[in-house]
């Protein structure tokens, strides 16, 4: 479903992907773990098309995600992509955050637009707040609200970048819920995460990251019971705890 094929993405001579290959499967779960600055963002954002790697490919269904293409749009729009920092429109009452994309962008009619939004609104548990401009919900609400607005353009995978850091604590378990919840409908997920304890029980596979080469790549129980490289030991004995 997801192919990178030998991307290196460099920002004013700093490596920050560096020659990355990887493969992701139909309804996979792939958590993609490592410290600060190793890459992991970079990573997932030449896979969305936001950033543009110099060398190296993307696939997304057989199609190269290539900015210069026709097609480039429409190969993207099958990608959801929630940030770390909600990106919601203040002046648009959350419904009009859900509906705008899916009227402007998918020719939607406002009544069907609403309608999806309801939906999602309804498996993030938010239905209550859709005439609430965001100024007035709390952090995890809000990025409840943002995959909710992925959702309704109805993608075929999920990329999340870091959802929950920029949460206070308590708020983190809403969001993992709802992400556990659509990986247990099996969507196509990649995310990026400091959450061990997420990318330990949901992730099949997680891939560790370290100066923006992919360390390791296998499955997470393996993972996390028997890592292969010093670097991820070392990395691992000092977030599990």
């Amino acid at each position: 479903m997801i192919k990178v094929d030998h991307i290196t993405k460099t920002f004013n001579g700093f490596t920050a992907v560096n020659d990355a290959s990887l493969e992701i499967e139909k309804g996979e779960i792939v958590c993609l773990i490592g410290p600060s600055g190793s890459g992991k963002s970079t990573l997932i954002r030449c896979i969305n098309g936001l950033e543009h790697p110099e060398t190296g490919k993307v696939y997304i269904d057989g199609e190269e995600l290539d900015p210069k293409s026709g097609n480039f749009a429409q190969i993207r729009r099958k990608m959801g992509f929630v940030f770390q920092h909600f990106n919601l429109f203040p002046n648009m009452t959350v419904l009009e955050n859900l509906t705008l994309a899916p009227v402007k962008v998918l020719g939607k009619s406002q009544q069907e637009a609403e309608d999806v939004a309801m939906k999602y609104l309804q498996v993030v548990g938010l239905v209550e707040k859709k005439d609430e401009y965001p100024n007035k919900l709390s952090g995890g609400q809000k990025q409840r609200v943002a995959i909710a607005r992925a959702l309704c353009l109805e993608p075929e995978m999920m990329l999340f970048d870091e959802p929950t850091s920029a949460l206070d604590p308590e708020m983190v378990l809403d969001v993992l819920n709802v992400m556990k919840e659509l990986a247990n409908e099996g969507m196509t997920m990649i995310v990026v995460t400091h959450e061990m304890g997420f990318a330990k029980t949901v992730a099949n596979r997680v891939v560790f990251l370290e100066d923006g080469k992919i360390v390791e790549d296998t499955d997470a129980k393996t993972f996390y019971e028997n890592p292969e490289s010093d670097r991820a030991k070392d990395f691992l004995s000092k977030v599990m705890y």
